[in-house]
């Protein structure tokens, strides 16, 4: 069976070198979650800076490197073109895949800095009949999707709150988070935000990146508070607690488990209940999100079937930061998505 044809543009960590951390619990990188893929092959690779692209294709056994994106996309022929470029290069990277004879843009997040460039890339993919797939990772990951099912399930009742912790810096690290929120809180009304100008700010590929704290407000009343800041960038926090009618969910540890409370009679109030501890669930699970997300790719295209999370969900988030920033620029009153108008 001929195997689908995968190229990645920007050589860099998130390409593969992430996957040489051997305390990290999942596979991150493209290179080796493609080489897990046997329907799919990396032909072609292409990266600027001609060192670290020769390094990449002798690693990873790239058969053809180009320094020049056009050029790649003209030479080659192209099921899937990865854009792991930094996030400033996006647009651009985005808009030549779209003239090209690419069938799938699998993009690192953010898709672009700026909503209104990405509104319109998500509009010129869904003209041009091409997918654009955004990679927030956990959108595939089945620990996250358990959790999904457990409190839709109704066991735990309505979901009336959602605290979240998570790393500084909105745009990379936070957006994670604040897709998290989406995807467990529904779509956002309002927020009322505030930009972390105390704590050091983390700068990615030059660009500044700020933290900040958020209150929204979920079109279907469910409010969530989110804290993404920290003293140092080395703190690393993940974690959700999520307060429903009946019970609570807490999902600890950046996935490694989660516990279940429910209403119990109060061993200390007469005539109350109150939240204990019903079980807690390790993950344990072999599946790997960024494998699963090539998988979809591949049932997407085999399939004709629409994509797990597509682009247009991944604009979110991204106005989710663009709200926190207005609102802290107005004196933190709450300013309203105006996402599905502009859509």
């Amino acid at each position: 069976m001929d195997k689908r044809r995968v190229a990645i543009v920007g050589c860099g960590t998130v390409a593969g070198d992430i996957d040489d951390d051997a305390k990290k619990r999942h596979i991150y990188g493209h290179a080796k979650a493609i080489s897990m893929v046997k329907q799919f092959e990396l032909t072609a690779c292409c990266d600027r800076d001609e060192n670290r692209l020769r390094t990449f294709t002798g690693r990873w056994k790239v058969p053809v490197q180009y320094l020049d994106l056009q050029e790649m996309l003209h030479k080659e022929q192209i099921d899937i073109l990865v854009i792991a470029t930094p996030t400033k290069t996006h647009y651009e990277n985005v808009l030549l895949a779209l003239s090209s004879d690419v069938k799938v843009i699998f993009c690192e997040k953010p898709i672009t800095f700026d909503l209104l460039q990405s509104i319109e890339l998500v509009k010129k993919a869904e003209e041009s009949g091409k997918l654009l797939i955004v990679n927030y990772a956990r959108r595939w990951d089945e620990f996250y999707a358990e959790c999904k099912s457990l409190l839709e399930s109704g066991e735990l009742g309505r979901i009336e709150t959602i605290v979240a912790y998570t790393d500084t810096a909105l745009y990379m690290n936070s957006s994670h988070m604040l897709d998290m929120l989406i995807y467990f809180g529904g779509d956002v009304f309002s927020c009322v935000g505030h930009i972390d100008r105390i704590n050091n700010i983390r700068v990615v590929h030059g660009e500044k990146d700020f933290g900040g704290i958020a209150l929204i407000k979920h079109k279907n009343g469910i409010i969530s508070f989110v804290k993404a800041t920290g003293e140092s960038q080395k703190n690393h926090f993940f974690e959700l607690d999520i307060q429903c009618t009946k019970g609570r969910l807490r999902i600890l540890d950046d996935d490694m488990r989660y516990e279940v409370y429910k209403f119990r009679e109060s061993p200390q109030h007469k005539g109350l209940d109150e939240l204990a501890i019903d079980y807690t669930r390790a993950n344990d699970s072999k599946s790997e999100r960024v494998v699963n997300a090539y998988l979809d790719i591949l049932n997407c295209i085999e399939n004709r079937k629409e994509p797990k999370f597509p682009a247009k969900e991944a604009l979110k988030s991204l106005e989710l930061v663009n709200l926190i920033y207005k609102s802290d620029s107005t004196g933190n009153l709450p300013i309203y998505s105006l996402l599905r108008e502009i859509l």
